[in-house]
């Protein structure tokens, strides 16, 4: 009784998550509406390259057409062109040998031993990539069920052509959506990580003076941030790929280059290292015989300074938003967190980067006009100075940071 109980058990709940994972494909763009639309594609484009090689081809070849389509059809619309260039060449290069040796050596054992040896050779070509395995799959099949007649040679590879162009065009006249949005969305989480530290670290400046535990938590997140940093980047390059060939990207014209990404996120990537030094700063300073010298109007001043930086950040991660259709090719969509239009990004960027300035220019001045009694303040407050600074040199950026109108 409990294996048929488990079993239908099993069953209820792979039901439930097959129609939980189609529900969130109805309700908005994600991987799970990809998948049911690369499912759907795929059927669409097997039945079509069946249907034309049963009328068109031999029925010995018309299994090609189909297997053929399937392998088309790829994430997105460069991958499916460039896999299917690379399968149509071992295909042609499988073929050519087994034409080669069957109209002149015969079908035998062994030349069907040194067709695999030319074969397998040939599957070592890196130009092919990993449809190079393809060669010697050819190579048998037309050498064993084609006899290495030229007619089947030729019928095979105007199979493989149906195939390749009902995947191809499949993919091209349906195209995936592309990643416009998730790039965004990757860069808009990893600003977030970032002015989110600097806040934290700001927030507690102004009210206490943190302990050693505290600025060490602070340093293990920004070593995190390095992290968020990197899969921000690679869902950037899958972005650019998807964009690559892609017929949607001539309907999301204006929009920031894929490539500005790159240095947006190296940028908070740098950031994020100098927000590591000030807690490390912070660290040291909690160790040393000098951390009740840093006094009270430094902290606070500080926290303000640290404030405009994490300002800065944010605002830095969302300056492309100019109001256009910011999602995934889905014209209905808002973007991420409703955000204000570029413009206004640009320009509260630009205010949280002068005003960062000028409180580092007033904390500095101050700081040397005032008796520093003891010996140890000065290195404390340079080095925490000088890491603010650097972070808002990061951020001043002139090629991403449009001058106003």
């Amino acid at each position: 009784m409990t294996g048929p109980v488990d079993a239908g058990r099993a069953v209820r709940r792979r039901a439930g998550q097959v129609c939980r994972h189609l529900g969130r494909a109805v309700r908005r763009p994600g991987d799970e509406r990809d998948d049911v639309l690369l499912q759907a594609k795929a059927v669409l484009a097997v039945v079509a390259a069946w249907s034309l090689a049963s009328w068109l081809l031999p029925p010995g070849v018309t299994t090609f057409a189909p297997f053929t389509a399937l392998l088309a059809l790829q994430g997105t619309v460069y991958r499916s062109l460039w896999q299917s260039l690379r399968y149509m060449g071992a295909v042609v290069v499988g073929v050519v040998l087994a034409a080669g040796f069957g109209t002149t050596a015969g079908v035998h054992a062994w030349s069907l031993a040194v067709l695999m040896v030319f074969a397998l050779a040939a599957a070592r070509l890196q130009p092919l990539g990993a449809q190079r395995t393809q060669v010697p799959v050819t190579a048998v099949f037309a050498f064993a069920a084609g006899g290495g007649q030229l007619d089947y040679s030729l019928h095979l590879v105007a199979a493989v052509v149906i195939g390749v162009g009902c995947g191809l065009a499949v993919t091209v006249f349906w195209a995936p959506p592309t990643r416009y949005r998730s790039a965004a969305e990757a860069v808009d989480r990893l600003s977030s990580e970032v002015c989110g530290l600097l806040s934290d670290i700001s927030r507690t400046l102004r009210e206490t003076t943190p302990g050693e535990r505290e600025a060490r938590e602070w340093a293990d997140r920004a070593a995190r941030i390095g992290t968020t940093a990197r899969r921000a980047r690679e869902t950037v390059e899958s972005g650019e790929e998807s964009a690559r060939l892609n017929p949607r990207r001539v309907l999301n014209g204006g929009r920031r280059s894929l490539e500005d990404h790159h240095a947006v996120i190296n940028t908070l990537e740098r950031v994020g290292a100098q927000a590591q030094s000030v807690a490390r700063g912070l660290s040291y300073a909690a160790g040393s015989d000098h951390y009740d010298a840093l006094a009270r109007d430094f902290l606070t001043g500080y926290a303000d300074l640290l404030a405009d930086t994490a300002a800065a950040a944010r605002r830095f991660g969302r300056q492309d938003r100019d109001g256009s259709v910011p999602d995934d090719s889905e014209p209905g969509s808002a973007a991420p967190g409703g955000a204000a239009p570029g413009g206004a990004e640009r320009d509260g960027l630009r205010e949280s980067v002068e005003g960062g300035r000028r409180r580092y220019r007033d904390l500095a001045a101050r700081n040397r006009r005032e008796n520093l009694d003891a010996p140890g303040e000065w290195p404390l407050y340079g080095a925490l100075l000088t890491d603010a600074h650097r972070i808002l040199d990061e951020l001043d950026r002139p090629d991403l940071v449009p001058a106003r109108s």
